[in-house]
């Protein structure tokens, strides 16, 4: 069993590295070989062939469903599964397909001028416009496409309207009463006039409508596990409801009473992760919770390392695309490292100073590793850390969650005293936001991006060889690789360039060390801010702890973004922009200036023709090392021409294209002109614009100049040295490789002088 559970974690594995995902028809292959594994009895072999067909039999399912639905405009029949989200101008549901094609899976949708009855259990049948479901591609953030194939939504898209000329309409089929939506409806009231309503709400129904200042508290404290309904809360039910049971049941035979104890616990953690709406972390709890009943009712023992295998391999058959979350990782990682701490543990300990040092032992090493495993996923950790979870894991967990359970139970029953509990619990969750609120506004996030991940993964093997051995050799190994460590975190700081994947709009930073200067600030529409969501995350994880400039090219919300977001977050930073309502902003009117070593000059295009906001957009150029680099902002062809007349000498190396790689920027002669080594261009994947266009494509392929784009690419970082600029893609880097789309002008290349 052990080598069986073993060769499915290994696949697992190996199929990340996968470039792409294999036909259908290699099943073919791969059964006979299942066969013949069982029949010799390999079971290492026969774990890894199973999990592979299991894998590559639901992957080939949903991209082959994904395809066969038209991106045209088309007709979808299916019932709305959630509450329907209220933005602005818009409402966004989840439909659940219920016919045609894609029957079983989802589709997202933005419904605008929506009918005000719009609710979950609601079926529908809806003339939409479908396309694919792509999110921006930048380091340590959120893969939107991993994240649909796990929901199982197979596209996204809008109700599209209708007028008089379209024969399609909007038409509500039938309507079914949905008992979580009702609950979820009578929680928001209960609680919200409380000042922990987001945290309480996030404990109990698993909706996480966080604020900025309350989503950047729970990151920089490392408490943002707390506030997901997992494990911790789904296993934290299992107990409790264990512990109540035990005066309940006075049946001798140990069989059915160690069945009906379980199954009794068992149920009131999945009724727990139902209300959460079974979320892909609940779920993966409750299978695990399933696996360690079963175990406990056949009385089967296994060791730590039999059963974290066995749990593992368990999630991984019910589950194959469990393989491409980050979060399943760190929790299998977590629970390991659980498991390996509770072996080394003493059988016996007495009294309470040995018990309080060993309870701190424990945390500091566990808090430790799961660091070490932050900054391999998310290129850095929180120094709050250790802090934070010594203190707030043992306080929720004994005290504030239990009670919020107590209270939770006596509101759905409609108890009379349920509002008082409210109250009580507020009372006790106050401290933890007002922790939060703290945290929030220190800068404890220490970034480590340049760090391989691999010297991590030493430094943590190093570290607990010397946990588990207390040899002097592994005392050795471990200050060597800290060493390593310390000499990459305190070595020479180079140059980079960051174009940010902020979708349609622009984001630029210019980085050394822990400074930089950002050109623009990304997207805001309605209540989206790309500021907030992207950049901010962004800036954080590069390790910018001094942001000295932000230049806002022009008065276009894609490139404005929420700009008094960052003046918050740094108030240092000096505001160069030619808006005119923006009184605090120094004018970009020939500027120039030495920064860290660079030339910087930024200067507007002044003249009766150009009458465009685009036009006037703020240019930025800059000298690094002989490198240069010139970034346009929005501007026209005509601006372009007229660059050119006013600045003969121009050139550049590196150039940003004009206008997201419109048709009505990038002149040829211009192009011509400046013969950069690299364009750059930053758009969205299926964007309406079709940007960056297809005569601008052929104006740079004619000219023989590569082109990156945003769009195909994901973020794209420039380290520039005297000698060279050497340009990373992270959307091809990026894990799963056979998710990744095969992309044609998105190749990572060294240009050398």
């Amino acid at each position: 069993m052990t080598l069986f559970c073993l060769g499915i974690v290994v696949a697992s594995l190996l199929s990340v590295f996968l470039p792409i995902v294999p036909p259908l028809f290699t099943l073919f292959i791969l059964v006979p070989i299942l066969l013949g594994a069982i029949w010799c009895r390999s079971n290492f072999i026969a774990g890894a062939i199973l999990f592979i067909s299991l894998w590559l039999i639901q992957t080939n399912h949903y991209y082959l469903t994904q395809k066969k639905l038209p991106l045209s405009d088309t007709t979808v029949v299916g019932t709305i599964i959630d509450s329907p989200k209220q933005y602005q101008d818009y409402s966004q549901i989840v439909l659940l397909l219920d016919e045609g094609i894609g029957k079983g899976y989802r589709v997202r949708l933005n419904w605008s001028q929506a009918p005000e009855q719009l609710a979950a259990g609601q079926r529908w049948q809806l003339p939409v416009r479908l396309k694919p479901i792509v999110g921006v591609a930048n380091p340590a953030a959120i893969n939107r496409e991993s994240n649909a194939m796990l929901k199982r939504e197979l596209l996204q898209g809008s109700v599209i309207q209708t007028t008089a000329s379209n024969l399609l309409t909007a038409k509500m089929l039938s309507s079914q009463f949905m008992l979580r939506p009702y609950l979820i409806k009578q929680l928001g009231q209960a609680t919200s006039e409380l000042a922990t309503a987001p945290l309480l709400k996030a404990l109990t129904i698993g909706e996480r409508h966080f604020n900025q200042q309350l989503w950047q508290g729970l990151q920089l404290s490392a408490l943002a596990h707390l506030m997901a309904i997992s494990g911790l809360h789904i296993g934290l039910i299992f107990i409790f409801s264990l512990w109540l049971s035990k005066p309940l049941f006075i049946i001798k035979n140990i069989s059915a009473r160690l069945m009906l104890k379980y199954s009794l616990a068992l149920g009131c953690a999945l009724l727990y992760a139902w209300l959460a709406g079974f979320a892909i972390p609940t779920i993966r709890a409750s299978l695990a919770l399933l696996i360690v009943v079963i175990c406990k009712v056949q009385l089967r023992t296994f060791s730590y390392l039999q059963f974290w295998l066995l749990i593992v391999a368990g999630l991984l058959l019910f589950e194959p695309l469990f393989v491409i979350s980050i979060g399943f990782w760190l929790s299998v990682l977590a629970v390991a490292i659980i498991f390996m701490l509770l072996w080394q543990q003493p059988k016996i300990v007495n009294g309470w100073r040995g018990k309080l040092l060993l309870f701190l032992r424990f945390h500091f090493y566990l808090t430790l590793m799961m660091t070490l495993f932050s900054i391999v996923f998310f290129n850095g950790g929180s120094l709050l850390a250790l802090v934070s979870n010594i203190i707030f894991v043992p306080y929720t967990s004994m005290l504030a969650i239990p009670v919020l359970f107590v209270t939770l139970i006596a509101q759905l029953i409609q108890l009379p005293f349920s509002a008082s509990l409210w109250q009580f619990t507020d009372w006790l969750f106050t401290p933890l936001l007002v922790w939060l609120d703290w945290c929030s506004q220190q800068n404890s996030w220490w970034a480590w991006p340049n760090i391989n991940w691999l010297t991590v993964l030493l430094l943590g093997l190093a570290l607990m060889m010397f946990w588990l051995t207390r040899h002097r050799l592994a005392l050795l190994f471990t200050a060597l690789v800290s060493a390593v460590i310390s000499l990459t975190l305190w070595g020479t700081s180079i140059w980079q360039l960051h174009l940010i994947d902020v979708g349609q709009g622009l984001a630029v930073l210019l980085q050394k060390g822990q400074q930089g200067v950002l050109y623009d600030v990304g997207p805001r529409y309605n209540n989206y801010s790309a500021t907030a969501a992207i950049v901010l995350p962004f800036l954080r994880q590069t390790g910018i702890r001094q942001l000295d400039y932000v230049v806002l090219s022009h008065n276009d919300s894609d490139h404005t973004g929420d700009w008094r977001l960052l003046q918050q977050q740094y108030p240092e930073l000096r505001l160069i922009t030619n808006i005119a309502d923006i009184n605090s902003a120094q004018p970009c009117a020939d500027l120039n200036f030495n920064y860290l070593g660079a030339k910087v000059q930024l200067f507007t295009l002044f003249d009766s023709e150009l009458h465009s906001k685009n036009d006037r957009s703020c240019l930025m150029f800059v000298d690094i090392d002989g490198w240069k680099i010139l970034l346009t902002g929005d501007i026209s062809a005509r601006a372009e021409r007229l660059l050119i007349a006013q600045q003969p000498n121009i050139s550049a190396d590196i150039l940003l294209l004009a206008h997201h790689g419109s048709a009505s920027s990038s002149d040829y002669g211009f192009l011509y002109h400046l013969a950069p080594l690299l364009a750059l261009n930053s758009a969205s994947l299926y964007n309406r614009h079709q940007h960056p266009s297809a005569i601008v494509r052929q104006r740079l392929s004619l000219l023989g100049i590569p082109l990156l784009n945003t769009a195909t690419s994901g973020a794209i970082s420039l380290d520039i040295k005297p000698e060279n600029i050497r340009i990373n893609a992270y959307r091809p880097q990026r894990l799963p490789y056979w998710q990744q789309k095969p992309y044609t002008n998105a190749e990572t290349l060294l240009a050398t002088r």
